[in-house]
């Protein structure tokens, strides 16, 4: 059984909504190839999970546990009696494994390294794509001169889409999607809030969020933990976007969901 080892990366999650939590429950306990569950999660045995699942804030701690245990050698595990390690642990084995270069990365706040691997991929997923598609990408962002040299203008999408995190996060469910995991009802309760974001981000996350999916589905990742940990340090990085930058969706909703300063382009 998974024992939580005290970790001020991760005591966040106790203030994320339950349906933000149900996907970081089902990451680290289905296996979405087959929709079954993983083989090593003890989760679901989990006694405080039994007693309040599906109310996951009241059992947080047991869900960061579980995400421990799964970036740690389950021999050692054993040795620290169920603790495993610490997210900021976790994260810099992720970006290791993904050949993401971090300079001196324990002196890192631990945003600014979930920001070089989330920056990372979507370099590597843009660097993928042809050049019709960047420019595609570019008129639907709105605020990108076309005409600019290809390395240019990739960079000038890169750092729009990083700067955006309605558009960053939506690209990490999509990738999220295509890797099997159920993110319908996040994604539908985005496009209700904010309907007017659908068309554009449905142009933008299609592509890239494929893109996304691709690099890391053909990437050679050795042993299962790391189907567990990558797309967990993923998502965990967007839910602390999201908390984070709460106030902008806030602010969104007071202005009757008007996105026009906010996405550069008119509706």
């Amino acid at each position: 059984m998974a024992v939580y080892r005290e970790d001020s990366d991760l005591t966040f999650l106790k203030k994320c909504s339950n349906e933000d939590l149900e996907l970081l429950v089902s990451i680290l306990t289905i296996d979405p190839n087959d929709n079954t569950s993983r083989f090593t999660e003890t989760l679901t045995s989990d006694t405080s999970y039994k007693r309040y699942y599906p109310n996951h804030q009241l059992y947080w701690k047991s869900i960061a546990a579980e995400l421990q245990t799964f970036g740690a050698n389950s021999g050692m595990t054993l040795l620290r009696q169920g603790k495993g390690v610490c997210y900021r642990e976790i994260l810099i084995d992720v970006c290791d494994k993904t050949k993401i270069n971090l300079n001196e990365p324990p002196s890192f706040f631990i945003e600014k390294i979930e920001n070089v691997l989330l920056n990372s991929l979507l370099k590597q997923s843009l660097e993928n794509m042809e050049q019709h598609e960047l420019k595609k990408l570019a008129a639907e962002l709105g605020h990108i001169n076309l005409h600019l040299p290809p390395a240019v203008l990739m960079l000038s999408i890169q750092k729009s889409i990083m700067s955006n995190p309605l558009i960053w996060n939506s690209l990490i469910f999509s990738m999220l999607g295509n890797l099997g995991f159920k993110i319908g009802n996040i994604m539908a309760t985005m496009f209700t809030i904010i309907p007017r974001l659908h068309p554009i981000l449905a142009a933008l996350t299609g592509p890239i969020g494929l893109a996304i999916s691709n690099l890391w589905l053909l990437s050679d990742i050795a042993g299962p933990a790391y189907r567990v940990t990558i797309p967990a340090c993923l998502y965990v990085a967007v839910l602390r976007k999201k908390h984070n930058d709460s106030n902008i969706i806030d602010q969104l909703l007071r202005n009757g969901g008007n996105i026009k300063k906010f996405m550069g382009k008119s509706f």
